[in-house]
């Protein structure tokens, strides 16, 4: 333990904030960190760098934190805030709990979601609130099987089960509920053969899931040590992410987000399940003790079996998005594709019959639900992929340096793609056809696309007399923006449009008042499947009905559009679909809608909110939100 707080030490900066190595503090890896020191026992005032302390960047983003005016990220302040034996209703001057409480909808839940709601719960039982009606809905909310889901109708998975726990635990619901022991059940059907537990889907076990189930075991009165699988129990597969450096790997390949990943094991490991308060953490320096465990290596992946090559000579060397050159022999006849834009333009290229793994997110074209899965974005499943006898994989940036070197390092061919514009977009079906042999169907494809594109720009330069300023709002609690460097920002541009976030950097939050100030004359939202209930598109709705929107002259002139998720984030053939589609938002007295544009009522073929944040990179931000 000693160890694991030195390194977090090495994540502190000069403003008493905490930040991945390299990286400038943030909110959301601070939090995690105080809330951790606090389970220790240390004492975040005396955590220096530069001249101030932990507690100065918590005190100087409390501003901030009313700013962006999410609910996950009000409720985790006043968890830390509680952590730290402040008052989460008089701190820098702003009663935390109150707006908190102001997120609370009519039907109980907090935000839209479960994992809001859970995180509101655990915050608002710590400070002595009453959570009763948001328990009801919350446990309402249990899927069949035991689990609970991020947002209600969504598939159960470790990590919200967990919190939901935690939060029904600290609110009063008794251990020996039914609610409870059905929540436990679930994570006895998910336990993975390495004793640990993933997220959800076909991914692999990963440290913070795993650390989050270990405090939900403690919440409801179980022994993690018992918890076992293959004979290997929960706390022993913990510790073996455990590096020499005293940080906690993300995965057994990965470490992302080592400060955070470690935050979170030292609270699991010290049996310390949220919320954090004083109390607790005079028991724990009292009784000094964390749960046994030995060391355990994590299961290493064994050698790939030999793939089946097409049995030609044919040999091509490419260098793929990495910097990479690969030399392919023979035509590839077993593919794996590590990202949903990349299984489409396999697809796309007549290739369907010889892709065996997807992603859990690769949902185009409806071929793909029969195709193995083989982790999520940014969890491959390393075994799996191995599994699947490939003798070429596509990957993709968001899968990490790290996962596609080691799967290197296995004897796999790999290609990675990372565009970065549309254009690159484009040289990527290029190089996909080259490996895959099929090089001219890649070039009529990406002929007829630099055809339409230019037929787009051709009518702006020629016809678009004015360019309103537009927005593409990925997601809304708190508010995600497509900045400058994005397909979206290049689209805009393209369409005669303009951003009216120029000065963000890729995809960032902005406040809600930055937000209304900046007015945009129109607004893209994001849809997908999972957005809501009963069939609507939950950003749509949030745009429509927020009080402080309605004086906006996107919402007033009617200028809101719903875009599908998957064509506007996926840096694959229907990007170019989206572009079309775009325009016509943009100006429709020039530009003819290639199909209608999608009702409020309608749910278009995308993935979800959250899930399209995780494909467009955000990873860090789910976790952010989640974690």
């Amino acid at each position: 333990m000693a160890r694991a707080l030195d390194y977090l030490h090495t994540c502190q900066n000069d403003d008493g904030g905490f930040g991945e190595a390299g990286r400038a503090s943030n909110p959301g890896t601070s939090t995690w960190v105080i809330m951790a020191l606090a389970s220790a026992g240390e004492d975040p005032r005396e955590w220096r760098a530069g001249g101030s302390s932990s507690m100065d960047y918590l005190r100087d983003i409390a501003e901030e934190t009313v700013a962006i005016d999410g609910t996950a990220e009000t409720a985790k302040m006043v968890l830390t805030i509680i952590a730290v034996g402040e008052d989460p209703g008089m701190f820098e001057g702003t009663d935390f709990v109150e707006l908190l409480r102001a997120k609370q909808q009519s039907g109980g839940r907090f935000g839209d979601h479960i994992y809001t709601t859970n995180w509101a719960i655990l915050a608002l039982a710590a400070a002595g609130e009453d959570t009763a009606f948001s328990v009801a809905w919350l446990k309402n909310q249990q899927n069949g099987d035991g689990g609970f889901g991020w947002t209600p109708g969504a598939e159960s998975d470790s990590d919200d089960t967990a919190s939901a726990v935690m939060a029904l635990i600290a609110a009063g619901e008794p251990r020996t509920s039914p609610v409870i022991q059905k929540a436990l059940s679930f994570f006895r059907s998910v336990q993975m053969d390495d004793g640990g537990f993933n997220y959800g889907g076909s991914s692999g076990s990963n440290s913070a899931s795993t650390a989050w189930v270990i405090q939900a075991l403690v919440a409801a009165g179980e022994n993690p040590t018992a918890w076992q699988k293959n004979g290997i129990d929960v706390i022993s597969h913990l510790i073996s992410y455990r590096q020499p450096e005293g940080y906690f790997r993300w995965t057994p390949v990965l470490a992302d987000n080592p400060c955070r990943m470690t935050a979170s094991v030292v609270t699991a490991l010290l049996g310390m399940p949220y919320p954090i308060t004083p109390d607790q953490t005079a028991h724990v320096q009292a009784a000094s003790t964390t749960p046994a465990a030995t060391l355990v290596p994590v299961t290493p992946y064994p050698a790939p079996p030999p793939g089946v090559s097409g049995g030609d000579d044919r040999v091509v060397t490419v260098t793929d998005d990495f910097g990479e050159t690969v030399t392919i022999t023979g035509t590839p006849q077993r593919i794996v594709s590590l990202a949903p834009a990349n299984t489409e333009i396999l697809f796309t290229l007549g290739l369907g019959d010889r892709v065996v793994g997807v992603t859990d997110y690769c949902n185009h074209p409806s071929e793909t639900a029969a195709i193995e899965k083989v982790g999520g974005y940014s969890t491959v499943n390393v075994e799996k992929v191995v599994a699947a006898r490939p003798d070429l994989v596509i990957a993709a940036f968001g899968n990490t340096e790290e996962v596609v070197s080691h799967l290197r390092s296995l004897g796999l061919t790999i290609i990675a793609l990372n565009p970065e514009s549309i254009d690159d977009i484009i040289d990527n079906i290029r190089l996909v056809g080259t490996a895959t042999g099929t090089g001219e169907k890649a070039e009529a494809i990406a002929a007829d696309m630099e055809r339409r594109i230019a037929a787009v720009v051709t009518a702006r330069d020629t016809r678009v007399a004015d360019r309103p300023s537009v927005v593409h709002l990925v997601w809304y609690d708190p508010i995600w923006v497509s900045g400058s460097g994005t397909f979206q920002d290049q689209m805009f541009e393209m369409a005669g449009g303009t951003n009216a976030f120029p000065g963000v950097n890729g995809w960032e939050i902005v406040s809600l008042e930055e937000f209304v100030t900046t007015n945009p004359d129109i607004i893209l939202v994001n849809s997908g499947t999972g957005m809501g209930e009963s069939g609507y598109d939950l950003i749509y709705t949030y745009v429509m009905s927020e009080p402080r929107f309605q004086g906006l002259a996107a919402v007033r002139n009617s200028r809101v559009y719903v875009v599908n998720s998957d064509m506007i984030d996926r840096g694959g053939p229907r990007i170019v679909d989206a572009l079309e589609q775009v325009a016509a938002d943009i100006h429709p007295e020039i530009f003819e809608a290639p199909e209608s544009t999608p009702t409020p009522a309608q749910k278009a073929s995308g993935f979800g909110g959250i899930a399209a944040l995780m494909v467009i990179g955000l990873v860090p931000a789910i976790r952010a939100g989640k974690r």
